[in-house]
This record gives C-alpha cells, sequence and structure tokens, in this order.
C-alpha cells in the first residue's frame, strides 16, 4: 500500500500532490528576510499529516483544524488515491461538512481525477463511517495486522511532531497499554494474543476479584463454612417435621419438654452469664469514674514558697522551677491517662447498655416459656406451636439464602484462583515466545533488531539496540538504547534529536522487515531533519533514499535551512510540493493563515 495522488475539489486553495515511488519531500522554504528568524511559519507541511490522516477516516474531534474553522473548510472535499499491494487502485473520497459519509472507486488503473465522478459510478458511494472503516481494512488486506484494524498501527507510518516524544507508544495510544502493546507486539512477529488475552485475563481478576470482596461484604463474612449452614438446615427441618407432627396429633408432650430445656439449658444459662458480666462491667465502670476523679495533684509551689517564708526558711527559686516542670509533666501523663480511661469507660457503657438490653429480652422470652407450660388450654399451646413452627421455617429460609450465598462465594474463589492459575500459565508462554524469537536469528523480530541496528550505525556511527523484555508484571516492555563500547546502555536515547531519529530508524526497519507480506510501504515523518547536526541529516538522507529504492515510499517534511548542505542524492523530481512565505499560494490552503 503506497499514495499516488492527494487533491480536492478546489484545487485553487488545495494544490494537489503527485507522489513519488519512493523518496517525497514537502519543501517549506522561507523567502521573507522578517519571518526567518521565527520558531514557526504556519506553511502547512505539519497540517499535511492531518489532510492525508483524514482521508485514511481518522477521527474529526472537536479540535480538528476541519472542525475548528468550519467557515473556511466546509466546501472541502478531499480525495486520496492509493495503490494497493495487489496492483490494483482505490480512491476514497470524503467531505469536510460530511465527514461521517465515505465514496470509495477500486479501479484496476490510476484514476487522476475523481472530482466530477457521479456518484453510480463509485464503487461505494456515501457509507456511513464505522462501515467505510471496515470496507477499508477489507480493501487494504493487512494480513501482517491482522486481527487488529488498519488505524490501530497508522501512526507508525503517519508520524507526526506529537509522536516523536516516545519510539513505540504514539500520541493517538492514550488509553492503557493492553490497547497497544499486543498489536505492537503483532507488528514485532511475536504471538499478540498471548499478551493480548494476558491483559484480558488480568482485567478479568481484578474484576472478579472485587465481585468475591462485595460477595464477602454482603454475606457479612468471608469465612463461613456452607457445609455448617447446611448441618443447621437439616437439624431445624427435623424441629420442624417433629412440630408438624404434634400439631397434626393435637398432643404437646414433646413442645413442652423442648420449652423446660430451652427455658434450663438455654435461657437460664444466658441469664446466669450475662447477670455476671453486667456485675462486671458495673464494677468496671465504677472504679473507672472513681480513677478519673482521683487524678488530680494537690501539691501547689506557690503554697510551699509561702509556708518556707512563713518559717524564715528559704526556699530557693530552683527548686520551685524543678516542682513546676515535675507538676507539667505529670498533668501530660495525667491527661494522656484519663483520654484512655474515658475511652475505656465509654465502651464499657456501650457494652453494659447492650448486655442490659439481651437480658431484657432474655426474660421476656423465659417468662413467655413458663407462662406457656403452666397453661392449660390446649388451643393457646396449638397457637403457640404454630408460631413456633412458622418461625423455624423462617430461620430455614433465612439459612438457605445465606448457605446459597456462601456457596456462591466459593464458586466465586474457585474461579477466581481458576482465573489466577491461567494467568500464571500464560505468564511462562510468554515468557516462552519472547524467548523463542529473540533467539531465532531468522524471526521478525531479530530483522527488524538488525535493520534498526543498522540505520542508527548508518547515520551516527554509533551502536543502539531494540529490545522487547517482560517487566515485573509479565508484560511488555519496549526500549531504544544506545550502547558504548563496553556494552553498557547510555541515556543519549533522551534527547530530543536522537529521539526522533530513533522514531525515523524503528518506522524504516519495521516496513523493511515487512516488505515481503501484507503491510503500508509507506511512511510520513514531519520535520525529519530537525536539529539533527550537518553530517548526520546528509547521512539520514542517504538511508532514506537507500530505503525508498528497496520499495519503501517516504514522505518527510523539511524547511529549507534543516536541508542537508550537500543533499546529495537529492533533485527536483524528489520534491512533490514547495510551500513558502511569500503571499496565500505558498501555504497548503492557499489563504491567509489561519
Amino acid at each position: 500500500m503506497k499514495l499516488r495522488r492527494l487533491y480536492s475539489n478546489l484545487n485553487h486553495y488545495f494544490t494537489p500532490i503527485v507522489f513519488n515511488e519512493g523518496l517525497n519531500i514537502i519543501l517549506a522554504e522561507v523567502r521573507l528576510p522578517e519571518n526567518k528568524a521565527k520558531s514557526s511559519h504556519n506553511l502547512g507541511k505539519s497540517t499535511l499529516a492531518r489532510v492525508i490522516d483524514f482521508c485514511l477516516l481518522g477521527s474529526v474531534g472537536k479540535d480538528h483544524f476541519l472542525r475548528k474553522r468550519a467557515e473556511l473548510f466546509d466546501e472541502f472535499v478531499f480525495f486520496i488515491e492509493l495503490e494497493l499491494n495487489d496492483g490494483t487502485f482505490l480512491t476514497i473520497r470524503r467531505a469536510a461538512a460530511n465527514s461521517s459519509k465515505v465514496s470509495f472507486l477500486q479501479s484496476e488503473a490510476t484514476q487522476p481525477d475523481a472530482t466530477s465522478l457521479a456518484p453510480d459510478k463509485w464503487s461505494h458511494f456515501e457509507l456511513a463511517f464505522d462501515r467505510a472503516k471496515a470496507l477499508l481494512d477489507g480493501y487494504l488486506d493487512l494480513r501482517d495486522v491482522d486481527p487488529w484494524a488498519f488505524r490501530n498501527v497508522i501512526g507508525y507510518f503517519l508520524r507526526t511532531q506529537a509522536d516523536y516524544d516516545n519510539v513505540f507508544k504514539l500520541q493517538r495510544h492514550a488509553g492503557s497499554d493492553k490497547d497497544w502493546k499486543p498489536v505492537l507486539a503483532r507488528l514485532l512477529g511475536l504471538d499478540a494474543e498471548i499478551f493480548s488475552n494476558r491483559y484480558d485475563l488480568r482485567s478479568d481478576i481484578d474484576t472478579k476479584a472485587a465481585i468475591l470482596a462485595q460477595a464477602e461484604r454482603d454475606a457479612d463474612s468471608s469465612e463461613a463454612d456452607p457445609e455448617k449452614i447446611d448441618a443447621l438446615i437439616q437439624l431445624r427441618e427435623v424441629e420442624v417435621e417433629r412440630m408438624q407432627e404434634e400439631l397434626d396429633e393435637f398432643d404437646f408432650e414433646g413442645f413442652d419438654k423442648a420449652k423446660t430445656a430451652s427455658i434450663v439449658d438455654q435461657i437460664d444459662v444466658q441469664i446466669a452469664d450475662l447477670n455476671q458480666s453486667r456485675y462486671a462491667l458495673s464494677h468496671t465502670i465504677s472504679e473507672l469514674e472513681r480513677s478519673l476523679q482521683a487524678d488530680e495533684i494537690i501539691f501547689d509551689p506557690k503554697k510551699a514558697k509561702a509556708l518556707f517564708e512563713e518559717a524564715r526558711v528559704v526556699f530557693p527559686d530552683q527548686l520551685k522551677a524543678d516542682f513546676e516542670q515535675l507538676i507539667a509533666f505529670n498533668r501530660a501523663i495525667t491527661d494522656e491517662r484519663a483520654e484512655y480511661i474515658r475511652e475505656e469507660l465509654s465502651t464499657s457503657k456501650t457494652q453494659l447498655e447492650a448486655t442490659e438490653n439481651k437480658l431484657e429480652e432474655l426474660n421476656i422470652r423465659r417468662k413467655k416459656a413458663l407462662a406457656f407450660l403452666r397453661s392449660d388450654d390446649v388451643f393457646e399451646k396449638y397457637r403457640t406451636l404454630s408460631a413456633e413452627v412458622a418461625r423455624t421455617a423462617a430461620e430455614i429460609d433465612i439459612l438457605r439464602r445465606q448457605h446459597n450465598a456462601f456457596l456462591n462465594i466459593q464458586d466465586k474463589r474457585r474461579e477466581l484462583r481458576e482465573a489466577k492459575a491461567r494467568y500464571a500459565e500464560l505468564q511462562g508462554a510468554a515468557e516462552a515466545a519472547l524467548r523463542t524469537a529473540s533467539a531465532d536469528r531468522t524471526s521478525l523480530l531479530s530483522t527488524v533488531r538488525e535493520y534498526f541496528s543498522s540505520i542508527i550505525r548508518d547515520v551516527l556511527g554509533r551502536d543502539a539496540i531494540l529490545s522487547v523484555t517482560l517487566n515485573g508484571e509479565g508484560n511488555l516492555d519496549f526500549r531504544t538504547d544506545f550502547v558504548d563500547g563496553n556494552e553498557m546502555s547510555t541515556n543519549e536515547a533522551d534527547g530530543t534529536s536522537y529521539k526522533k531519529l530513533l522514531c525515523v530508524a524503528f518506522d524504516l526497519a519495521m516496513v523493511r522487515a515487512h516488505l515481503g507480506g501484507a503491510f503500508p510501504r509507506f511512511i510520513f515523518h514531519d520535520g525529519v531533519f530537525e536539529l539533527l547536526d550537518p553530517r548526520p541529516k546528509q547521512n539520514l538522507l542517504n538511508v532514506i533514499r537507500k530505503h525508498a529504492d528497496l520499495g519503501i515510499q517516504s514522505i518527510i517534511t523539511v524547511m529549507d535551512f534543516d536541508l542537508p548542505g550537500a543533499a546529495e542524492g537529492l533533485d527536483a523530481n524528489d520534491i512533490v510540493l514547495r510551500l513558502h512565505d511569500d503571499g496565500p499560494d505558498g501555504r497548503l490552503f492557499h489563504f491567509d493563515s489561519w
């Protein structure tokens, strides 16, 4: 896939561009002396990348220049012609004012001008945007990118100034790592499915852990045993069955025995225990209140001094000061101790109140149970037993819901364990896949690394490496580093000019490694020579020319003062568009600066 031509329906405002097979230079010239000192010239060389991206179905956000200055651009309809890898041609039509509609024209031969083509002559006319993106992937047939779409990788072939900060993570990669690292792994020949699945599984593990934590909070316990609850349910079911039989037979002897046992074995024992607790808490509260009243310091240094004076005995000032410091120290300790006592007193009073409430409840239950045993009213006993059956049945229902909730928690724990085990399994697969690809000198990864290092050496005469590793989480990390003679990494790659060079080298290396596959064969680099020294500029131009001869279409934008001095291999045919500051006709769009 290469770019063949870019034009619009308004040629008098936008000069058509016919791209070369190999090297294409967008040259911006500063002709006016007063503009030579400016850092920005607004001629449109960077805007060209945005126009190409728009034609290749890039999104149009609220900050896109076509939308922000709709009064200037709404009349424009843009056309881009591509040469596909099978030798056929595809023209894409997209209007600035109606960017959600896209038209396609597929042809065996190049179509120099489709501006006046009737709607029925297009292969597809004004398709909905999502449908158009899917169809574009079908036309391009970039199988080296599968299963991802062309739009997922376009940033590596259309580098703007904002994309030079990081070799691998582009400006459009604003999402999480899972949105771009598996894609890049695919471009480097790795089994991207492993890494994509790991990101998905990591997200699934986090979701499962959150759901489990919520289920444990809802159940008000994380340690309950559903088997114990099941046994308790069985016990209560037997009780209900027995009580129902007594109701059916109108025989309450068994229920009377159960009530007696309940009073003796349960209620009375609980009442005795709670009375003992109440006594202990009351005693503790009394002692704590007494402690608060007793924590007072009664020694007064002033009174002591007056007493000494009355006795005509000298009371040294230093001794008074020592007493005051000692009193201050003791008071601080006393205040801290009092705070602890008040906290303990509050807790004890709360516990005492709860104990008394429980005692009141148990005494009421005991009173009712005794009244039941003393009663000779059979119908009253029938009503009481019926209520007990209903209460126990309701308790069974609650226990069953708890049982199901805890079974659900167990299931979620098992699912979480299985997901973590699968994640660990994929960790081993990821390590093995990366190790194999890195060790195989014929792999795509090794080929890209070789080409990358070769480009840096040809431009700078330095050694640089491209490495792919797994971090502590088992996820991919991509790095480029310069190395010195001792094979130690240096931090020179952090410099702005070197970062840009590393980006260019990576893009060229990747496209070159894919030349034999179904892959884009064009690269756009904006401001490629900026900040480079003269000799590296010339070397880089030679490298770009070399790759153009291999079949890579390079489109570069450059200011005239950034061109290499000798510009070897450069001729007029390499320049496909000249921009300048001498009037509106020199800009990409032929009207005043906007």
